[in-house]
């Protein structure tokens, strides 16, 4: 790709009149650098201007810490959408991060006296190195520091570790449309990010550490207790993973390459609403989560998939599409089947429609990167390359039996044999079949 534009970095902030906000020093650590972390926490702690100062870790995100670091820590999110009724369009150089590190930088990092907190990634190489910190950290005397993780991975330590939710869609570019904007713009930016207006961090509160928090009155962050914050990560399991699963896969395979573009697909929409309405709210109210929330949850959501302006990629936004299956659909599917000595109709389908799509994966010999195919349409699938490994030995034009034993039975995709589920191997059978001869296929009522 051939650049004629400034790349942005410390130098030119001045000539395009970016006001400085730097903070002094480092005394933040963040493990990981994927896109909730970039493009959702660090622009909620650098529109703080609080003085918090990032070091970034880099956590086998293939190259973002050269490219990082080339940049002097920053990088730009662009954040577009509706604001109610109001559209946006902003552009915000992210200035928090200070230092940023591949994993041989630990060791100095963890010496450092003046951190505060820390923030875990949702990624077991982050995890890992998260746990090594600590390791570091204590041998050279230094006192523990309250780390929050924002996924589930973190295992009991016996260290101050807490959860943590970032909520709010951000992607990295396209290099297609990271030219465009940087023209727009007038300067290079190699980690360019696009996000939706809305973006939310919350953390586990614990007076203790509140009192001494610097971000404890920012825009977006706000502290709950435990059990809020359950509440709110079981609501982004019962919505947000549960409709990106019912979406992506159907959405592809019927022709829709944006989220937009699912709220638009008329068939598809009644699908997912008609999931929402007799398979996933009855079972908030055996969670004891309260129907109206789920409902309110469930319309917003949907406002901002169909966002005209925030034009987010279904199969990007899906990323990590079979830990969000594990996360929530799983269980309400186990719980259904328990009940009703069969599976839910719409999840079970929306199973085979994603074991059709990484069926279907294969590698880019030049890239890497696992893609899927539709007519000329490819795209890349954001996912553990080395769960869309065992797919890939897979074919989505098998015998549709053969199909579904192979992915279900296979314990290293989802802890345990899902033929083990009520009726759920014959269903997804069935549905596998008729994809095949259908791609568009959708269950009705």
């Amino acid at each position: 790709m051939e650049w004629e534009l400034i790349r942005l970095g410390p130098g030119m902030t001045a000539r395009y009149e970016i006001a400085d906000r730097r903070p002094k020093k480092v005394n933040a650590v963040e493990f990981g650098m994927g896109e909730a972390m970039l493009g959702v926490a660090n622009r909620l702690i650098d529109a703080a201007d609080a003085g918090v100062g990032v070091a970034c870790v880099e956590a086998g995100e293939s190259g973002y810490a050269r490219m990082l670091n080339e940049q002097g820590g920053l990088y730009t999110v662009v954040v577009r959408g509706y604001e109610g009724e109001t559209p946006v369009r902003r552009e915000a150089v992210i200035q928090c991060v200070l230092e940023v590190h591949e994993a041989d930088g630990l060791p100095a990092l963890a010496g450092n006296g003046d951190l505060v907190f820390g923030i875990v990634d949702d990624s077991p190489e982050a995890v890992a190195l998260a746990l090594r910190f600590i390791e570091l950290r204590r041998a050279a005397g230094l006192a523990d520091i309250p780390m929050y993780a924002l996924g589930a991975g973190m295992p009991d330590v016996d260290a101050p570790v807490y959860r943590a939710l970032a909520d709010g869609l951000a992607f990295r570019s396209e290099p297609d449309e990271a030219v465009r904007l940087c023209r727009e713009m007038n300067y290079r930016d190699d980690m360019l990010y696009i996000a939706e207006p809305y973006a939310r961090l919350t953390l586990f509160h614990l007076e203790a550490v509140r009192g001494r928090f610097p971000l404890d009155r920012a825009e977006g962050v706000r502290f709950a207790g435990l059990f809020e914050l359950m509440r709110v990560g079981m609501l982004n399991g019962l919505v947000y993973d549960a409709g990106i699963f019912l979406m992506a896969a159907a959405g592809w395979l019927n022709g829709c390459d944006t989220l937009r573009d699912c709220m638009d697909h008329e068939r598809l929409r009644r699908f997912v609403g008609e999931a929402f309405t007799e398979e996933i709210l009855p079972s908030a109210a055996l969670s004891g989560i309260d129907r109206q929330d789920v409902e309110r949850c469930v319309i917003e959501s949907f406002g901002r998939y169909a966002d005209p302006l925030n034009r987010n990629r279904v199969l990007r936004a899906a990323g990590g599409l079979l830990g969000r299956f594990a996360r929530g659909p799983l269980q309400l599917i186990q719980s259904h089947a328990e009940a009703e000595f069969e599976p839910p109709r719409r999840l079970a389908f929306a199973l085979a429609a994603t074991i059709m799509l990484y069926a279907g994966a294969r590698q880019n010999p030049e890239t890497g990167r696992y893609e899927v195919m539709r007519g000329k349409t490819v795209e890349a699938l954001h996912d553990d390359p080395a769960l869309i490994a065992h797919f890939a030995t897979l074919s989505h034009d098998m015998p549709p039996e053969s199909l579904a034993y192979a992915a279900l039975a296979d314990r290293e995709l989802w802890g345990h044999d899902l033929r083990e589920v009520d009726g759920l191997e014959a269903r997804v059978a069935l549905d596998i079949a008729a994809i095949q001869r259908e791609p568009g296929f959708l269950p009705t009522a």
